[in-house]
C-alpha cells in the first residue's frame, strides 16, 4: 500500500491528525510515535501522552467520547 493510501492517524493526546497538526512552541507538531496499522500515535505537542501510549492507550479520549454518542 502506498503512503497516500494510508488511513489518517490521530494523536491519542490531542486528537490532531496527519492532515491537521497542532501548534507547538517549535512550530507544527510531528509524530513522536505512530502505529499505522492502528492509525494512532503521539504527536510532539503531547509528550505527556507517551506514558499512556506505553500502557496501551491507542485512542484519543475525544475520539472515544464521539464514538459513544
Amino acid at each position: 500500500m502506498r503512503k497516500s493510501q494510508l488511513a489518517t492517524a490521530y494523536c491519542i493526546g490531542c486528537g490532531c491528525n496527519d492532515h491537521h497538526s497542532c501548534d507547538t512552541d517549535y512550530g507544527k507538531c510531528t509524530w513522536i510515535i505512530v502505529d499505522r496499522e492502528l492509525n494512532a500515535g503521539v504527536c510532539s505537542g503531547c509528550e505527556e501522552a507517551l506514558a499512556a501510549w506505553q500502557q496501551g492507550a491507542r485512542t484519543a479520549p475525544m475520539l472515544q467520547a464521539q464514538a459513544n454518542l
